[in-house]
């Protein structure tokens, strides 16, 4: 009998092994599929990130875009519109139904540019960004559904898995599929990883000898990232010397895209008090892309 009850346990801990790995596998394999429904969509306005997907303790199945009052709200995909009205909660809103079986809801709009059963284009301009319905201040609710939308909202899914990852702040770009311009102007995206690569390996380079004997040899590249332009190329010097050599100096960082104040200091680890002293800034949100921010290091 013993014997029995080992035998059936051990079938049910193998039965469960199974169970797991076939959910695993079908949960990867949804991921894929969102992807590869929404590999090349757009992001859908212009503005800050202002609240984002499960925020107010789960209710909120969105993401919200703060801009400027009538900007232009986008389709980040060609497809049917479903509905187009005024709700008391959303506000002026348009549901689109793609292709591909998703759903996307662009709320809070102050103007409508589409009516139910258009057909819009990817990249389309379908209403105004504005405030109204249940909102605080002029932005964009959108939400994403893998199948329809529903009142309870089952279907809904993080926009940040389709776009990538931003944070509260961020300042986003409309009409491509990387809201944050992580890639260059030209679009050379092989380029940009490329040196970022180079980056990373130099840094490896600075901290894999032990402290005894991190003699290395500085490049031109690896001068200008940390603000010193008169190491020589090929010129070897001892890393804690040159450390040393640039304390007390300043550099000066040229804010990009998607820059916070916060960002910036956990970059450089400095403390945010110490950038607005630095720089002379009273209202630390008012920041700006090609802005100058004076760097010390002390």
């Amino acid at each position: 009998m013993l014997d029995y009850l080992k035998r059936m346990l051990i079938v049910a801990i193998m039965a469960l092994c199974v169970s797991m790995l076939i959910l695993g596998g079908r949960v990867q394999a949804a991921e894929i599929n969102i992807y590869e429904n929404t590999g090349d969509w757009y992001f859908p306005a212009e503005g800050e990130i202002s609240d984002v997907f499960d925020s107010r303790s789960g209710i909120h199945k969105g993401l919200d875009i703060a801009g400027e009052y009538r900007s232009a709200v986008y389709a980040v995909e060609g497809g049917k519109v479903i509905r187009s009205y005024y709700s008391p909660s959303y506000g002026n809103v348009i549901f689109i139904h793609h292709d591909n079986g998703f759903e996307t809801v662009y709320a809070h709009l102050q103007n409508r540019m589409v009516v139910e059963g258009q057909i819009v284009g990817k990249g389309d301009e379908i209403g105004k960004m504005g405030n109204t319905g249940n909102s605080t201040g002029v932005h964009l609710h959108f939400e994403i559904h893998k199948g329809q939308w529903t009142i309870d909202k089952v279907n809904a899914i993080d926009p940040f898995t389709v776009f990538g990852e931003g944070e509260i702040g961020q300042f986003v770009f409309a009409l491509n599929h990387d809201p944050y311009r992580v890639i260059d102007v030209a679009g050379n995206l092989q380029e940009v990883q490329e040196e970022k690569q180079k980056e990373e390996q130099l840094t490896l380079n600075l901290t894999a000898k032990p402290i005894a004997d991190r003699k290395v040899i500085i490049t031109h590249f690896l001068a200008e990232i940390i603000g010193n332009q008169s190491i020589e190329k090929g010129q070897p010097i001892y890393v804690d010397n040159f450390l040393s050599s640039n304390k007390n100096k300043e550099e000066m960082y040229i804010v990009q895209s998607g820059d916070t104040l916060s960002k910036i200091s956990r970059k450089f680890d400095v403390t945010i008090d110490q950038l607005l002293s630095w720089n002379n800034i009273t209202n630390k949100d008012l920041i700006h892309t090609k802005q100058k921010i004076v760097i010390k290091h002390t």
